[in-house]
């Protein structure tokens, strides 16, 4: 059996105000199972009563049913973490120069006489005849710089610098032995030439000669030069 429908709210709202208004007493509603009777007016206050909480529950469902509260904790500021980097600089490891040994400055005031001997057999006063004794005294001069490089041998490691110079030198003043003996050739035992050809010749075998006394005696004071460098590099 269907159930019986609930009276309108409206319908009980117009039926009180035209009881109402004859004076007429409104009979209470009993339900269709013959329960408890229930008036006219309390029917409509219980309907509204269901209305308000209807509206209540439609207003949650629309809102998703479910108030969140959110809570949001306090910023909490974390100290700044410095980093420090110490930089640890190691300190070279110190070599000692030892100064030069009395070996070494033997052989640094060898070059020093080389140089002297061979300039000194050029620095002649008055005039110089160019015979073939005096020739071949120039050539035997410029020869003594290789010997002595020979008999003094080669210096330690840090004087090998002034080594290569001096033998530079010596190879400058074998080139002008050379020239001196050419000269020698074309000339007779006082020196006087004889022919064109001969003149020609002696005079460039003599200016090369000359020559090279200039330039190796200024690679030998080149070579002592940087004797005194070193020596005041690391101490005598």
């Amino acid at each position: 059996m269907a159930a019986t429908a609930a009276p309108s709210t409206a319908w009980l709202a117009r039926l009180a105000n035209y009881s109402k208004a004859r004076g007429i007493a409104t009979p209470p509603r009993c339900s269709a199972e013959g329960g408890l009777c229930m008036p006219i007016n309390a029917m409509y206050s219980a309907a509204r009563l269901v209305a308000a909480v209807l509206l209540v529950l439609l207003v949650g469902a629309c809102s998703g049913g479910t108030v969140s509260t959110t809570t949001t904790s306090p910023a909490v500021s974390t100290p700044a973490t410095s980093t420090t980097t110490t930089t640890t600089t190691s300190a070279a490891p110190t070599t000692t120069v030892s100064p030069l040994s009395a070996v070494e400055l033997a052989w640094l005031k060898a070059v020093t006489t080389l140089h002297t001997t061979i300039d000194k057999a050029f620095m002649e006063t008055g005039n110089v005849y160019l015979t073939r004794a005096k020739m071949r005294s120039y050539a035997n001069t410029f020869r003594s710089c290789g010997r002595e490089l020979a008999r003094i041998g080669s210096p330690t490691s840090r004087l090998q610098p002034v080594h290569a110079i001096v033998k530079q030198a010596c190879q400058t003043f074998e080139k002008g032995a050379k020239c001196w003996d050419a000269a020698i050739k074309v000339s007779d035992s006082s020196g006087a030439v004889t022919g064109t050809a001969n003149e020609r010749a002696f005079t460039r075998a003599s200016q090369c000669g000359f020559e090279a006394q200039g330039d190796g005696s200024n690679l030998l004071g080149k070579a002592e030069a940087k004797g005194e460098e070193i020596k005041a590099k690391v101490g005598s």
